[in-house]
């Protein structure tokens, strides 16, 4: 439900206006809906100093240490710099005299990014944060490539080349005398045990009841679980309801568009069917497109993901739902993000479309991008290719926890960090160690977590359909198109992208007949559907090459030109 910024100065104690300074920053990160806070917190401890925005309820402070999140495992030296790595959904700050040390979670759940110079380290939760505070903005040109052909900011890259993002399950630490700053990382690797089907399901079980077990200590009545059709929050839902007290006044809440609640096998129906089953309150959230001008729906969907997701789609009621839980005094959110193992793969090329990692050159419309558009040079960093002797399913798995969870299910998390806390306990430390010791065939599709669910969920069906306007229908009414048409033929779009590109994407929207295409990840559910796992590896090796959407490719230029211009501007919002 916050957001925070914590910063170390070299040489000087922090003076009052320089407090004021990340006081007026949290602000600014509070979105325009939101229930706005009454004061900042703000804290200063001779030279380090942190503010935090919004609700102050998942704060947890020890002297200048602080805790924003929730831990799994009720670690006591969480505040200790260099102590071992608490399990949780967090970011984590410990501090001492000598030594600074910013901690991700297992999952990188909750985004940190750092920035690094002679006199400062600053530390945030938001990349807005860090450019409002030091000032200055350096467009890092090598997303321009990672937007278009994913629409995040890639593997490793910000917005700002002065910024650094922390991976998953690691930390930096400043050394303040020395004034330097090193890592340190726990290594993400799959080594399969030998051991029996049944005894990995068992296993996978327990860490799940494990994990899952802390919640019980939250007060259902701020709380939500998200519940879809689903295995994942299904999952959650059934262990939560295990003992049978624990969460005897939970409530579940889905959204979607309105006609969903009546379209047999949607996400909407099936949710409320399965709450009534299982006798726990549910709710139904309208999410169909604002009656906002458009303008203020992407501009506010734009600040709170920081440009760093294109799922607005999902969003197109301009986030007024999550305005409106954060108004009823909603606490937080139990999500069901996990990475209990994804689709068949029959290629590398499948592997990176699979986790959303497709490169420019896996798109038949983007083969020569490099070239003929003027794009910067496009490669995955060498510890998220491919390893000798690595199966194609292992890889898969590994590149989604290292790749998909902090670029893609973090970016998402950030859209309601503004208004919600959020807890993903199927992504603790102890969940996701089980996974990487299961062998290949009991991760693909989520084999041995659908087991684990379809043993304790009652004869409800999973869900065949979302609840939400697809992307590519919600991009190409009017005043949207309208507004994505104005922005790429603008004179800024031309001087930041290069007339190749921006000529390639208006012609791209302008082609006449251009049909609605089925996404990638539609087109995997209709796969998935119809053919079993031992065929569809064979498929893809000889597929074509899949085309992508033109207006899609439309949005995720859109956001680079915005994004680069609402930075911009905010680095110097702040300027004396």
């Amino acid at each position: 439900m916050s957001k925070i910024i914590y910063a170390c100065t070299r040489r000087r104690l922090f003076d009052p206006p320089q407090a004021q300074r990340l006081a007026e920053v949290c602000k600014r990160l509070e979105p325009d809906n939101a229930t706005q806070s009454a004061h900042s917190c703000v804290v200063v401890n001779e030279r380090v100093a942190f503010a935090v925005s919004g609700d102050h309820r998942p704060l947890t402070e020890n002297r200048s240490s602080v805790l924003l999140g929730i831990l799994y495992d009720g670690s006591t030296t969480w505040h200790e710099p260099l102590a071992d790595f608490p399990d949780g959904s967090f970011a984590i700050f410990r501090d001492r005299r000598d030594c600074l040390e910013v901690v991700s979670d297992a999952a990188a759940s909750r985004t940190i990014w750092y920035y690094f110079d002679d006199e400062t380290f600053v530390a945030s939760t938001s990349q807005r944060a860090i450019v409002m505070f030091v000032g200055g903005f350096c467009f890092d040109e090598r997303v321009i490539p990672w937007m278009i052909s994913t629409g995040s900011l890639g593997p490793v890259l910000s917005w700002d080349t002065r910024l650094t993002r922390l991976p998953v399950d690691s930390s930096v630490i400043l050394d303040k005398r020395a004034w330097s700053i090193s890592t340190r990382q726990v290594p993400v690797r799959f080594v399969e045990k030998s051991r029996t089907d049944q005894e990995h399901e068992a296993l996978l079980r327990d860490a799940i009841v494990s994990a899952v077990a802390p919640l019980g200590t939250l007060d259902w009545g701020t709380w939500r679980l998200p519940l879809s059709g689903g295995y994942d929050s299904r999952g959650l839902l059934c262990f939560l309801r295990g003992d049978g007290s624990s969460a005897d006044n939970l409530t579940t809440v889905t959204w979607g568009l309105a006609k969903s609640l009546s379209e047999d096998g949607n996400d909407a129906r099936i949710a409320a069917q399965l709450a009534a089953v299982l006798g726990v309150r549910h709710e139904y959230y309208h999410t169909d497109p604002s009656g906002e001008a458009i303008e203020s729906v992407v501009n506010r969907f734009l600040l709170c993901s920081e440009g760093r997701i294109d799922h607005i789609a999902g969003y197109a009621d301009g986030l007024a739902l999550w305005a409106q839980l954060q108004r009823e005094g909603v606490e937080g959110i139990i999500r069901g993000d996990e990475a209990f193992g994804w689709s068949p793969v029959g290629s590398q090329r499948a592997v990176r479309h699979a986790v959303g990692c497709a490169l420019c050159s896996d798109y038949a419309n983007l083969e020569d991008a490099t070239n003929a558009l003027g794009l910067p040079a496009q490669e995955l960093p060498a510890d998220l290719q491919a390893s000798d002797g690595e199966s194609l399913s292992a890889w898969r798995d590994r590149l989604y926890q290292t790749y998909r969870l902090p670029t893609i299910l973090a970016a998402l998390s950030d859209l309601k960090f503004a208004y919600v806390e959020q807890a993903s306990p199927l992504l603790s430390r102890q969940v996701l160690n089980q996974v990487r010791e299961m062998p290949d065939h009991l991760r693909t599709s989520k084999a041995a977590f659908k087991r684990i669910v379809d043993s304790v969920s009652p004869q409800v069906p999973y869900a065949v359909k979302g609840a939400n306007v697809s992307p590519e229908q919600f991009l190409r009414t009017g005043p949207m198109s309208d507004l994505l048409t104005s922005t790429i033929r603008s004179d800024r779009a031309a001087g930041l992208l290069g007339p190749q590109l921006q000529r390639f994407v208006i012609q791209g929207m302008e082609r006449p007949g251009l049909r609605v295409r089925a996404s990638v990840p539609a087109l995997k559910a209709a796969v998935k559907r119809a053919v079993p796992n031992a065929l569809q590896g064979m498929l893809q090796r000889h597929a074509p090459l899949p085309v992508l959407d033109a207006y899609v490719m439309a949005f995720r230029v859109f956001i680079i030109v915005r994004m680069r211009q609402a930075l911009a501007k905010e680095s110097t919002a702040l300027r004396r």
